[in-house]
């Protein structure tokens, strides 16, 4: 194998003195859940993938996995197996910024190795700092570009080719690249990358031995990522560019040649209107002039709030990590402008929106982006994360593979942000007015197209008409409404959901904009029925004519009006809603039980809500 320099002949007796046969041995013989019973199902298989890699002498691999999906944890539980087993003796772990380094730091720490023991009490744990590596560490972390400055520009410290045998690669599709490439290659040492966004060039690099996916639809599916909404806020110079001063500019000419103030302001009044006041946004703007900008016009429109509500956080900004830990840790700031530094690699798991006023054509750039919102978060019961896009960048990149092709910067040329390069003087066209030429929701199918409100509501109505025939729940709710029951509401949604529009009511809520209705109430509007009945209104119908075929005592009417109200909301009742509020308020389930004498007759009752009374 090509190696920097050669190895002294201490080196090559550690090398042949290791028992790599014994570390596989031991690697085949112990079932990872038996080192950490607590990985999700996708870490397992990764670990598991990678050392049987290793059992085949493989020395490069790649493992992608979506963003906020435990690569960190992988890296964690895979590390102590080789160390543990002998396969590995130092490790080397590699980040691309400082606050991804201390992250790193405190996971790896930390991380339980059983027996009431932290890694960090087994194993040494260090960082490079201030151009110095930690003497006989286990696992050392650094930086790309600190690992980079030591090899390049520090002679005096001597970086053997055999000082790390295991090299981990966090992010690495942006490590590779120029001359980054210098420190994976400076060391005779197997290597991991890890990412979210493999590029071909990243995949080449490592001997295109992708061992393990594990992407963001199926992280959606299996509940440990939420999924997103798309909000399309459009105007017309943002899909026209304009005319000024005796000069044509394109849409790509936006912040960069001309800005036009009354088009963020816009921006900025849609984006309140039809978001909720108090949620944690996140707004990508085009350059560091771009955000300053966005700053002032969002903090004029968010005057009534708190002076902390909007922050730009760039690298421009007087101490920019404070700014960041506030925005992922405290109340304030609620909404926070950037250009680069929050792009990539920061967990903010209560962040609910997004505002996408940058464009960009890289594919890794975009869904590091979009990565921001994807984290669940249980102190806000987070289920679904909205992009505001005001520049049709969902749009450009539906249906587009994320192993598209991806062009480097040429070697030699290192990577720096973009705001830190010097601002070009632009045009400041403050007298030009713009306007909102669409505003609402948008909804992507299976087959990569975007939809409009309009459109989708159409093309649902002309599905019901054409199939009205075909499908029992449809013809039921046509001919005997009353025979209705609830597996018949259950195969319209499946069979509805399954078409390329994926129809499902709170789609269908958010295209006609009737927040209220629900999916009957849609599908009798699309066979005719010009009004929308609410939800509330058929609840009503539906309960009193149920209550007409029993006589209930006023005890148990009282409770009936709590059942109602919970149907109204949910569609269904079931014993645990009772341990609920307002439930609980008035003793819960065994109170319930008393008042219709007997829990076999309240369930009967519950059954017969749940199963018969469809709500038609």
């Amino acid at each position: 194998r090509k190696i920097r320099t050669f190895h002294s002949s201490q080196a090559l007796e550690e090398i042949l003195s290791k028992d790599y046969s014994k570390a596989k041995e031991w690697l085949k013989n112990t079932p990872v859940e038996e080192t950490d019973p607590n990985l999700w199902d996708h870490q397992n298989t990764g670990v598991e993938k990678v050392e049987e890699a290793l059992q085949e002498n493989k020395t490069r691999m790649l493992v992608q996995m979506a963003t906020g999906t435990g690569k960190t944890r992988l890296a964690c539980a895979l590390i102590y197996r080789l160390l543990k087993a002998g396969y590995a003796n130092r490790v080397l772990f590699l980040v691309d910024r400082t606050n991804l380094a201390t992250q790193a730091e405190a996971a790896f720490q930390n991380y339980n190795v059983g027996g009431g023991l932290r890694m960090g009490e087994v194993y040494k744990i260090g960082m490079l700092e201030d151009g110095a590596l930690p003497k006989n560490a286990k696992i050392t972390i650094a930086t790309l570009q600190g690992m980079y400055s030591l090899i390049e520009h520090h002679d005096e410290v001597n970086l053997p080719p055999h000082l790390f045998d295991f090299i981990i690669s966090d992010e690495c599709h942006r490590s590779i690249y120029g001359d980054w490439r210098v420190v994976l290659n400076s060391f005779d040492a197997t290597q991991l990358g890890l990412t979210a966004t493999p590029a071909t060039h990243t995949v080449s690099y490592f001997h295109r031995n992708l061992v393990h996916q594990y992407r963001y639809d199926t992280a959606v599916e299996e509940e440990h990522l939420v999924p997103y909404e798309t909000y399309r806020i459009e105007t017309g110079i943002t899909a026209k560019g304009l005319y000024y001063s005796g000069e044509a500019y394109e849409p790509s000419d936006l912040e960069r040649k001309i800005t036009v103030p009354d088009r963020n302001r816009l921006i900025a009044k849609e984006f309140r209107e039809n978001s909720e006041d108090g949620q944690k946004t996140l707004i990508f703007a085009v350059n560091d002039n771009h955000a300053a900008q966005l700053e002032k016009i969002f903090r004029e429109v968010y005057s009534d709030k708190d002076d902390r509500y909007v922050k730009k956080i760039t690298y421009t900004t007087d101490s920019p990590h404070d700014w960041l830990r506030r925005f992922q840790t405290r109340p304030y700031p609620k909404i926070a402008v950037t250009v680069d530094m929050i792009s990539t690699g920061i967990d903010i798991k209560p962040l609910e929106n997004l505002v996408f006023i940058r464009p960009t054509r890289s594919i890794i750039l975009y869904n590091q982006m979009v990565g921001r919102g994807v984290r669940k978060c249980k102190e806000i019961d987070k289920e679904k994360f909205t992009i505001y896009d005001c520049i049709g960048i969902v749009e450009y990149f539906r249906g587009k593979s994320p192993f598209g092709e991806y062009i480097p910067r040429k070697p030699g040329k290192k990577v720096k942000p973009i705001e830190k390069r010097k601002p070009k003087e632009i045009i400041i066209a403050d007298d030009v007015e713009d306007e909102i030429v669409f505003s609402g929701y948008t909804f992507s199918t299976e087959d990569g197209r975007e939809i409009r409100p309009d459109d989708y509501a159409q093309t649902f109505e002309d599905y019901i008409r054409e199939n009205k025939d075909e499908i029992d729940a449809i013809q039921i709710i046509m001919e005997s409404p009353e025979d209705l029951k609830r597996k018949h509401i259950r195969e319209l949604s499946k069979k509805l959901r399954s078409q390329s529009e994926q129809f499902t009511e709170e789609r269908l809520q958010k295209a006609y904009k009737q927040e209220m209705v629900d999916l009957i109430g849609f599908v009798k509007h699309a066979l005719g029925e010009e009004s929308f009945p609410t939800t509330k209104e058929r609840v009503e119908k539906a309960f009193n004519a149920w209550k007409q075929e029993h006589g209930f005592t006023k005890e148990e009417l009282k409770w009936l009006e709590l059942v109602k109200r919970h149907f109204i909301r949910n569609k269904t009742i079931k014993k645990e809603d009772f341990s609920l509020i307002p439930f609980s308020r008035h003793g819960g389930w065994h109170a319930a039980v008393e008042a219709f004498g007997g829990a076999s007759r309240l369930n009967n009752l519950l059954g017969e809500l749940n199963n018969q009374v469809i709500l038609v």
